[in-house]
């Protein structure tokens, strides 16, 4: 090859009409060299190399025609040196058929303790991945729902949890406990559609292009000690305006906060947007159907003005506590709750909390005329909470999670009616990638039947072929694994899916719209706090994506309890600090270690 020989190298030997013919697979196409080269990423021809095992017929689409034929070999040379197809990964089947899992487990005893809390005790569930923090407060709802009809009292509950993918493992819990009127949601669109009916005239649009920095400012509790020096106004926005718009006022809240200079001029810059008027108002008098670009977007999409005339969901939570300060009038009619459930509450900001309980029924008076509480409950004393969490999982860190004591103390519940447990029994991952969320370290000699394999790749090429041939081996035996390839960035995620379609078929999932059905999903960290999968594999164990950050460590740690019974490490390049490595440099790629 012209050039430098690169250290990766695919081979594959194809049996076709025309007779046997060799190939080579590498960064870069060169048709007109011999043996000829493909470009891996982009091909057609070099689909057999991932998907296809030797012996194995292939049909590639190539445009206007088909080529066929059959696989007689494939393999890598890394280094110079010719490696084979790698070992296949076997991890041992979970105790028990998979069907099970499909069933409502029975708690413990710590588990039904909790559940069985009088109605008046708001709950503190803590505990670390897989302890079932989620099904005890979906228990207890459904206990307390239970009890309600009972004694023919109203309830009506709420289920908050921070992404779509586990409101919808929730839902189908829920339905699997045949809990009545429960209302379950994301918090984020609960808040901003609550915000949206307590304060009317807020835009119809929510902010995409918020930065890190300005999501930073708004969440932080130092807000609060500005607020009173904002001038009373009649529409909620202008007090926005005026708070988020106000040099020193960001000054001062920057300051408390420790942040840096950049995220006051980013937090002026990005209000200044949202007050302007997007392009189709300016030109209302044009054609609505001339005011759409090209590509079916908006035409502001993508531009400075993208964020004009719209709001930020961290703006909801700061309205609602201009209203407990008397500053805001609140819309009549909103809903109540009697019980509210805070899924993941360690990584809910203090004021959204604050937000969170102002929905809560209020004590001394019956909810919507209901009856007050009977049958040797005593009077109603207000409505009731579950804060469901992991401080170890504070991976946000624009939550400002100071503790469960703080916490409690954000939600008008009385300090003595809260009751505090730790689940300490993980029923979710198998010791050993229980043991390593906790310290990650990565044994030079692998156990039999490892639970926990690592693999350090010569760069994406081999990464690729290991991750296709090893989970299309694993689909193939263990049809009924759910396995998650999990990205740290959506970007990665997307670069991932593509290359993985070469030889598998994963579904790519960054909207929270999980199946929990057999097969691939490529998703990201993100978007898996609090569900589980059978296999879990993470593909980026870099320094780059993973640098030495506490924030990160608690990513990691998310991102490996997914897990019940496999969890592969993969690096394309050098392992990440947060990783205890094998004793070598690098491991033989032939045989993926754990």
């Amino acid at each position: 090859m012209r050039g430098m020989e690169p250290s990766t190298l695919g081979v594959l030997v194809l049996e076709t009409a025309r007779g046997e013919r060799t190939y080579w697979l590498a960064a870069r196409g060169e048709p007109e060299h011999e043996p000829p080269v493909l470009d891996w990423r982009t091909a057609p021809l070099a689909d057999p190399f991932f998907r296809t095992a030797p012996g194995e017929p292939y049909v590639v689409d190539a445009g206007e025609r088909s080529l066929e034929g059959r696989v007689i070999a494939r393999s890598l040379v890394i280094r110079g040196e010719l490696v084979g197809e790698h070992a296949r990964p076997r991890p041992a089947p979970p105790p028990g058929p998979a069907t099970q899992r499909a069933l409502l487990p029975v708690l413990d005893a710590d588990q039904q303790r909790a559940v069985d809390l009088a109605d008046d005790v708001s709950l503190v569930v803590d505990g670390e991945a897989g302890v079932g923090k989620t099904l005890v407060a979906l228990y207890r709802v459904a206990a307390l729902a239970r009890r309600a009809h009972e004694q023919r009292r109203r309830f009506r509950a709420l289920v908050l949890v921070p992404t779509e993918g586990l409101r919808r493992l929730v839902s189908l819990l829920a339905e699997r406990l045949e809990i009545p009127r429960l209302e379950i949601a994301t918090i984020e669109s609960w808040l901003v559609e609550r915000a949206r009916q307590a304060f009317p005239g807020l835009p119809e649009r929510t902010s995409d292009g918020a930065r890190a920095q300005v999501i930073a400012l708004k969440r932080h509790p130092a807000v609060r000690a500005v607020l009173g020096a904002v001038k009373k106004q009649r529409k909620p926005r202008r007090f926005l305006l005026h708070l988020f718009g106000e040099r020193v006022l960001l000054e001062r809240v920057a300051a408390a906060a420790q942040l840096p200079a950049r995220a006051v001029a980013e937090t002026l810059a990005h209000t200044r947007a949202q007050f302007e008027s997007t392009t189709e108002r300016a030109n209302r008098h044009v054609d609505a159907d001339r005011l759409v670009a090209l590509d079916g977007r908006r035409l502001d999409a993508g531009t400075p003005a993208e964020d004009a005339e719209s709001f930020d969901a961290e703006d909801a939570p700061v309205l609602f506590e201009l209203a407990r300060r008397g500053a805001l009038a609140v819309a009549p009619g909103l809903a109540s709750y009697d019980h509210i459930v805070v899924d993941e509450a360690q990584l809910r900001a203090p004021m959204e909390l604050a937000a969170i309980g102002d929905a809560l029924v209020r004590p001394c008076a019956p909810p919507d005329g209901g009856a007050a509480r009977s049958g040797g409950a005593g009077p109603y004393s207000g409505g009731t909470v579950t804060l469901a969490g992991d401080h170890r999982q504070a991976t946000d860190d624009t939550a400002y999670f100071t503790g469960w004591p703080a916490a409690r103390g954000e939600l008008p519940v009385p300090a003595g009616a809260w009751h505090d447990i730790t689940l300490a029994v993980s029923y979710r991952s198998v010791p050993a990638i229980a043991d390593f969320a906790r310290a990650p370290h990565v044994p030079s000699e692998p156990p039999p039947d490892p639970a926990v394999w690592a693999t350090a790749c010569s760069g994406p090429f081999e990464q690729a072929a290991a991750l296709c041939w090893h989970l299309a081996a694993l689909v193939a035996r263990d049809p009924w694994r759910q396995i998650a390839v999990i990205a740290r960035t959506p970007e990665h995620a997307r670069r991932l899916h593509g290359e993985l379609a070469r030889g598998v078929d994963p579904e790519l999932v960054l909207d929270g719209d999980f199946r929990f059905q057999p097969g691939i999903v490529v998703t990201t960290a993100a978007a898996v706090a609090g569900l589980e999968f059978d296999a879990v594999v993470i593909p980026d164990l870099t320094p780059a994506f993973y640098p030495a950050t506490p924030e990160l460590a608690r990513a990691l740690y998310v991102a490996a309890t997914r897990a019940r019974d496999w969890l592969w490490l993969v690096t394309p390049d050098a392992w990440s600090p947060l990783i205890d490595p094998p004793d070598s440099s690098r491991p033989d790629p032939a045989s993926p270690r754990s």
